[in-house]
Parts: structure tokens; sequence; C-alpha cells
């Protein structure tokens, strides 16, 4: 069973974080087949925890009835073995986690933003400006800031 690490998808149970690599990508997923040979372990609190933070951020109520029925029901079985179950429910993670997306390209952009001030700070002689590089809240900081502000006065 070998991986090839191109895409990822996080999934969080309460203060676990799990990364999954998929092997041809999130997009291929909807074709079928690729989630056979994964060995992912998907549990029934993975699961209730999905389904609370989908509660939560109301994409509960965005899912078709039977994705609804499947991620309710799954919270209750003692374990999940099935493939094709896991292969669901992945899918049904997919569509919840969607902000995942965005949280990279807020973390992406910020960093882009923070590398080039950065280069404009030891430009100007401030030698310290690379300890920035270890502040991940200012990348953040910066990448909502930019996404939050109006397209007409972005400069980047």
């Amino acid at each position: 069973m070998t991986k090839v690490q191109l895409p990822w998808f996080l999934i969080s149970e309460c203060n676990k974080i799990y990364i999954v690599w998929y092997p041809l990508g999130i997009d291929s997923m909807s074709r079928g087949g690729v989630l056979d040979n994964i060995g992912i372990e998907v549990t029934p609190s993975l699961v209730d925890s999905v389904y609370r933070r989908s509660l939560r951020n109301r994409t509960y109520f965005k899912l078709h009835p039977d994705e609804k029925a499947i991620l309710y029901l799954a919270r209750r079985l003692p374990r999940i073995n099935s493939l094709i179950l896991k292969s669901i429910l992945l899918k049904i993670f997919e569509k919840i986690e969607s902000y995942v997306v965005s949280r990279y390209r807020v973390l992406s952009i910020g960093l882009s933003i923070l590398r080039k001030r950065i280069e404009q700070a030891i430009k100007l002689g401030y030698e310290k400006a690379v300890e920035w590089l270890d502040d991940i809240d200012l990348a953040v900081y910066l990448g909502i800031s930019y996404l939050n502000t109006s397209p007409i006065y972005r400069g980047m």
C-alpha cells in the first residue's frame, strides 16, 4: 500500500488532528475507487466530532438527506470497518470540512505577504525581521486582513 503524497485533507477530532493524504487528489474522489486502498481510521467518535462541527457551522443542513442520515447513524456504530462506508463518510467529511481550504489559502497568502515585508525590512537594515517567520499568527493576521480588504485597495 503506497501513498503518493499530493493533496491533503485535515480532519480534527477534539484535540487530535489527522492529516489524510489522498493518492489521486480530492477532486478524483468523486470518480470512485480511490479510497479503497487507504488505511484510515474512521471512528465513531471522529464521526460524532464532525457531526457536531457540521451542526455548529450549519453545513449539516446543506447536505443531502441521505448523507445526513448516514452521518447521524454512523455515530451510533460501535466501530466502522466497511471500506464503502469509510469512503462515503470521507466524502461527507470533505463537504463539511471545506473551510480547511480557506484556512490554507489564508495562511499561504499571509506567508507570501510576510515574506515580502521581511525582504523590505532587511533591505532597510532591520536584521531581526527574519524572526517574524516563526510567528504563524502574524501570517494568519496578514492573510485575513488581505482577504477582508476590498479588491480596489489591494496592492498585491
